[in-house]
């Protein structure tokens, strides 16, 4: 089985739905898919019974909270990964997905994707974190190759992925205490681990099949007083039907093709 990992509280809640969603109705492969949804509200209502997700209950005060849980979640349901996954993959909940694709562009031990900023942070020395005292600490003058990886996407085997996360949960918790935030959070650290261990599996851009930080526009969704209820209130009503978000606006169609 290959589980979905998804953070998704407050306003991602309704990217979150989207994404599984529209996941389920594009996906063309052959094994089974299981869904962790870590989010203030319970995803199920608003599915189709036949989607296997598992509800885990968080809530987070803000942006920053929710993207440096990504780790810890991992953590906090490693036991029940290994008893039931071969695989885990993490995607950030504003990821959609339009076009129908099967498992085997990102199937690997332990993967990351190339950030679609990649070549231009190189060039410009953005992206990486430069401060010596961050255990995300990469040095400009480090002689390694290097490759900038989104902290959207990452995922393998569900043992390397649980040590992955031990990993920089650990490195997360000493910045904490000097208190220090890396420059790109969570990501930063995900580009100091796989810049000294790189993945196994790298997914070049031109090879990502699915779009990144794709928010619909509804709104800034770092807010945390953006108001869904109407979008909830609608795709509850039509909780069998696929959804894709223009310009804030709901559109939906048949969920099978």
């Amino acid at each position: 089985m290959i589980g979905i990992y998804l953070v998704a509280t407050n306003s991602y809640f309704i990217l979150g739905l989207r994404f599984i969603k529209k996941f389920t109705h594009h996906y063309k492969g052959d094994s089974k898919i299981k869904f962790y949804f870590f989010s203030d509200e319970d995803p199920k209502p608003y599915l189709n019974e036949s989607i296997d997700v598992r509800f885990i209950k968080t809530s987070h005060e803000n942006w920053v909270e929710g993207t440096n849980s990504k780790f810890k979640n991992i953590l906090d349901l490693q036991k029940e990964l290994i008893k039931d996954c071969s695989y885990l993959y993490y995607f950030d909940a504003d990821t959609n997905i339009t076009i129908d694709f099967d498992e085997m562009w990102f199937i690997g031990d332990l993967v990351g994707g190339e950030h679609y900023g990649n070549r231009t942070f190189l060039s410009n020395g953005a992206g990486f974190e430069r401060n010596p005292i961050s255990k995300a600490y990469v040095p400009e003058e480090s002689k390694l190759p290097c490759t900038y990886y989104y902290g959207a996407f990452f995922g393998g085997s569900v043992r390397m992925v649980v040590n992955f996360a031990k990993i920089l949960r650990q490195n997360q918790l000493a910045d904490k205490e000097i208190p220090y935030e890396p420059a790109v959070n969570d990501e930063s650290y995900i580009n100091q681990y796989f810049h000294y261990h790189p993945p196994t599996r790298i997914v070049p851009t031109e090879e990502f099949q699915f779009n990144v930080s794709d928010k619909g526009g509804i709104g800034e969704t770092r807010n945390m007083r953006l108001d869904i209820t109407h979008y909830k209130n609608e795709i509850l009503e039509k909780k069998d039907l696929v959804f894709e978000l223009n310009a804030g606006d709901l559109i939906f169609f048949p969920r099978e093709n």
